[in-house]
C-alpha cells in the first residue's frame, strides 16, 4: 500500500551535538550519556511546547512546531537546559517552510534549509531564518541579531540568518572590542560612531590642517580663523601688526617672540588634542568623515561574515584567559575556559593537551586520558612535552599510563564482569566509520535512501 504524505507549513527544528562523532572514537561511554540527556531534555520540553519529534538520528533530531512563536521559545529553554552540569554542547537551526511527512519519513526544500542552517550556529546558540525572525521580532522577550547572509549548500541565493541573543545565548564575538561589521548589528538597532583615527578627514573642521596653521600661520591668527572663532582671530591678526609696530620704533622684538611662542604652543596643544574633544569643540560634537567620492579601503562595505573564522577568533581570545588562570595556578578556572574554547573550535590539539593538564593537576585520570588522547588523534605531535610536562607527572605516574602509551595513546578497554557469549571487546570505533554512517543518515534524512537501506548498511559497517 502506497504511503500517503502530508504537506504542511511547519517551524522546523534541528539539532546536533558538537564533537559528538570524535567523542564516540574516544569515549564512547560519555558519549551515548551526553546524547541521552539530549534526547531526554528535547523531548521533555518539546511536550511542553507541543512540539513534534519526527526523527533522532545519531546524535541530531529533526523536530517540528505549529508556532515559530513556541519553537524558538523551547529552543532558547533547551540550551539552558544543556548547559547545566552535565554540559552537552549543542547547535540549534530553525526555519519556517513546507514539509511532507506521513508519519516515519519527512521532506521538503525548508527541512534542508533548516538542515543547512544549524552547522552555521554558534555551540549554546540558536540560529533562525528570516521567516522565523519575522515571526518573533516583536515577541516580549525573544530578541535577535542579524549575523549575515550566508551561501547555503543546495540553496539558491544568499540566506540571511539571526542568532537569539535572549537569556544568555551564543552569539559570534568580534575580537580586540572593535565594533563588529555593520552585517553583525540588528537592522532595527541605531547605527554606531564608526570614526577612528586615523580615517581620512573632510566636510569639516581637522584637527591636522589646524595644527599645521597654527604653525605656520600661527602668528597671523589664521588658525584661529579656520576653526571658526573669528573674534580672537581678528584679535590675533590685530596683535601681529601692534606688536610689528613696537618692535619696529622701539626696538623690542619681544613681543612678536611671544607671538611666535604662542602659536607653537596651539600646534602643540592642537595635535596631542584627543578627536572627540576636537569635535566638540569645532564640530558641534560630530566627527569628520571622508567624502563619498573617497575609495579608502577604510570605508570598503565589510565582506560577509565568516562564520569559521569568527568562532575562532573566540576560542583564541578564551584561550589566552585560560593560560593565563593556568599560570596563576587556578586550575579550576583554566579548565573552565579550556573547556569553553573547545565549543569554538573542538578539534584543537594544544586546547586539549592543555585540558588533559589540568585534569592531571586534579588527579581526574579519566579526563586527563581523554583530552591526551583526543589531543594526539587531532595532530598533537609535541610527544617530548606529553613526558617532560611537570602539570602530567601525576598522569604518567599511573600504572596503566605505559599501557595507554602502547596503545596508540588510547585507554585499553576492560570489563569489570566479563560477559560469557562476549567474543571480542574494541576499544573503539574506526572514525572513518562513524562517519560514513553518519553520511548514510543525512540521505536517509533527504529521503535519498529508505530507512530500511541505512539500517542495512550501518550493520554490514559495523560488522566489518
Amino acid at each position: 500500500m502506497e504511503e500517503k504524505f502530508v504537506r504542511q507549513l511547519a517551524a522546523i527544528v534541528f539539532t546536533d551535538i558538537v564533537g559528538y562523532t570524535h567523542l564516540m572514537h574516544i569515549n564512547e561511554e560519555r558519549a551515548m550519556m551526553l546524547r541521552s540527556r539530549h534526547r531526554e531534555i528535547l523531548s521533555d520540553l518539546h511536550a511542553k511546547y507541543g512540539g513534534e519529534v519526527l526523527q533522532f538520528f545519531g546524535d541530531g533530531t529533526l523536530t517540528i512546531f505549529h508556532s515559530s512563536v513556541k519553537a524558538v521559545e523551547c529552543a532558547v529553554e533547551m540550551q539552558i537546559e544543556f548547559k547545566k552540569d552535565p554540559e552537552v554542547p549543542v547547535r540549534i537551526g530553525i526555519h519556517v517552510g513546507d514539509i511532507s511527512f506521513n508519519g516515519k519519513d519527512a521532506f521538503g526544500d525548508g527541512m534542508n534549509v533548516a538542515a543547512r542552517i544549524e552547522p552555521l550556529c554558534e555551540p549554546g546558540g540558536v540560529y533562525i531564518s528570516e521567516r522565523v525572525f519575522e515571526d518573533i521580532r516583536n515577541h516580549a522577550w525573544l530578541q535577535a541579531v542579524h549575523v549575515g547572509k550566508f551561501k547555503l549548500k543546495n540553496i539558491a541565493g544568499d540566506t540571511p540568518l539571526y542568532a537569539i541573543s535572549s537569556k544568555g545565548m551564543a552569539l559570534p564575538v568580534v575580537r580586540n572590542n572593535t565594533l563588529p561589521p555593520s552585517n553583525l548589528i540588528h537592522p532595527r538597532a541605531p547605527q554606531p560612531n564608526t570614526y577612528q583615527p586615523g580615517m581620512p578627514e573632510a566636510d569639516g573642521k581637522s584637527k591636522k590642517v589646524a595644527a599645521v596653521l597654527a604653525l605656520t600661520l600661527g602668528m597671523f591668527g589664521v588658525h584661529r580663523l579656520y576653526l571658526g572663532k573669528r573674534a580672537l582671530g581678528i584679535l590675533n591678526f590685530g596683535g601681529f601688526f601692534f606688536a610689528l609696530m613696537i618692535a619696529a620704533e622701539e626696538r623690542m622684538p619681544w613681543f612678536l617672540v611671544g607671538l611666535a611662542v604662542l602659536s607653537v604652543v596651539d600646534c602643540i596643544l592642537l595635535a596631542v588634542m584627543p578627536q572627540s574633544e576636537f569635535d566638540a569643540k569645532y564640530n558641534s560634537g560630530q566627527p569628520t568623515m571622508p567624502k563619498e567620492k573617497k575609495k579608502s579601503k577604510l570605508f570598503q562595505k565589510p565582506k560577509e561574515a565568516d562564520p569559521t573564522r569568527v568562532r575562532k577568533s573566540r576560542g583564541t581570545m578564551i584561550i589566552r584567559d585560560a593560560f593565563i588562570a593556568f599560570r596563576a595556578g587556578d586550575f579550576v578556572l583554566s579548565k573552565k575556559y579550556f573547556e569553553d574554547a573547545l565549543q569554538y573550535d573542538y578539534n584543537d590539539p594544544q586546547t586539549h593537551f592543555m585540558l588533559s593538564c589540568c585534569h592531571s593537576m586534579e588527579k581526574d585520570a579519566s579526563q586527563a586520558y581523554f583530552h591526551l588522547a583526543s589531543a594526539v588523534d587531532f595532530g598533537f605531535q609535541e610527544f617530548e612535552e606529553i613526558y617532560h610536562n611537570e602539570a602530567l607527572s601525576w598522569l604518567r605516574s599511573q600504572p596503566d599510563f605505559e599501557a595507554f602509551v602502547k596503545n596508540g595513546y588510547r585507554q585499553v578497554a576492560y570489563l569489570n564482569t566479563p560477559k560469557p557469549d562476549l567474543l571480542e571487546s574494541k576499544s573503539y570505533y574506526d572514525a572513518t566509520v562513524l562517519d560514513r554512517i553518519a553520511d548514510l543518515g543525512e540521505l536517509m534524512e533527504r529521503g535519498v535512501i529508505t530507512r530500511k537501506d541505512f539500517e542495512s548498511q550501518k550493520k554490514e559497517l559495523l560488522d566489518h
